[in-house]
């Protein structure tokens, strides 16, 4: 589902999968306390961050949301 989140937002954002076993700093460095957990990052700042399963759209729309927020 990454990928087809990754192609939804082709040209707009990079998405990328991190395993929180394999890199425990990332956690600790942004909060994670539940898997899955997707942070939408500007600039190494957080804009927001949500965790649990979603569905592709909802998690594009999501995108949009927060991206148009931040462009006004």
């Amino acid at each position: 589902m990454v990928r087809e989140v990754a192609r939804g937002l082709a040209g707009r954002a990079a998405v990328i999968q991190v395993n929180t076993d394999e890199n425990p700093r990332l956690s600790q460095r942004f909060g994670i306390r539940g898997i899955p957990a997707v942070l939408i990052i500007s600039q190494g700042k957080v804009l927001d961050s949500l965790s649990g399963s979603r569905d592709k759209n909802f998690l594009i729309d999501w995108f949009n949301r927060v991206v148009g927020q931040k462009q006004r």
